[in-house]
């Protein structure tokens, strides 16, 4: 059915979705958006006459932005921000915590291989405190002693120091580990928050008819900003993000679009 009204109601923008500019390929899609904003600015001058009567304008600097929270973390989003990828595959984790709870006082089993030079896998284990506190570091050796600990790769295990665990007694570690199947981002100094096509969905209601039709607004080149913030408290985290129109600069009119907003009704659309 045609769109024949020209009011609406448009309560919530469902999703964003955000391309490359080069390929056209789709960087990340978010559909938790708690609350979204589009904000729309020019800048005006005016010639003032005599006692500052205003006598004349000129418009220039035109700007659109959309602020959006989502609910949940997307991995996309982030590397946007910083300008960096989601990097899939096998990767080593530094200094992963562990917790080993020695049954005699002589030793503790180890499941999870170690990375790093030989000899030097495990730098340090510490004796936990009765408060929970990391205590005395105690370094590798070639041997256990009463200041050092040593390290079996082939039994997997950790013989601590002579004379100071007791069994029961805890022991904390902190070492490298490799992992498959992660998904890593870097925010290098270097590298800034990416630039690309954005789309927002929504729906819009026809006011008299109760009919909803789907609303885009479509920004042709929007610059990611690189501010971003993640909140870690009493409350789950939040991903806020910030997309700013760009004109593309090109030479033609069309690139001096900074945003279309298209209602329409899917039933239109051409069919094979």
């Amino acid at each position: 059915m045609s769109v024949n009204s020209n009011k609406y109601i448009i309560q919530n923008m469902e999703r964003l979705s955000f391309f490359d500019l080069a390929n056209g390929t789709c960087q990340f899609v978010v559909d938790d958006l708690q609350e979204a904003t589009m904000t729309n600015e020019q800048e005006t001058v005016y010639a003032t006459g005599k006692n500052g009567v205003k006598i004349g304008s000129a418009d220039r600097n035109k700007a659109s932005r959309i602020t959006a929270t989502n609910g949940s973390i997307v991995d996309g989003v982030m590397a946007m921000q910083v300008g960096s990828e989601v990097v899939k595959g096998t990767t080593v984790v530094p200094k992963h915590f562990f917790l080993f709870t020695t049954k005699d006082g002589v030793s503790v089993d180890v499941a999870i291989k170690p990375i790093g030079e030989v000899g030097n896998e495990i730098p340090y284990i510490y004796k936990r405190n009765s408060d929970g506190t990391v205590g005395k570091p105690y370094a590798i050796g070639a041997n256990a002693t009463a200041d050092t600990f040593k390290y079996d790769p082939t039994a997997k295990k950790i013989t601590l120091p002579t004379g100071v665990f007791a069994a029961g007694e805890i022991v904390y570690a902190f070492y490298d580990i490799e992992v498959t199947d992660a998904r890593k981002i870097s925010n290098d100094e270097d590298k800034f928050s990416a630039t690309g096509m954005l789309i927002a969905d929504c729906f819009a209601k026809d006011i008299c008819t109760d009919r909803s039709y789907y609303a885009k607004i479509v920004y042709p080149k929007a610059k990611a900003s690189g501010n971003f913030e993640l909140s870690f408290g009493n409350d789950p985290s939040v991903q806020n993000m910030e997309f700013e129109a760009l004109s593309g600069g090109c030479g033609s009119s069309a690139t001096k679009r900074l945003w279309d907003f298209i209602v329409f009704d899917e039933d239109d659309a051409t069919l094979l």
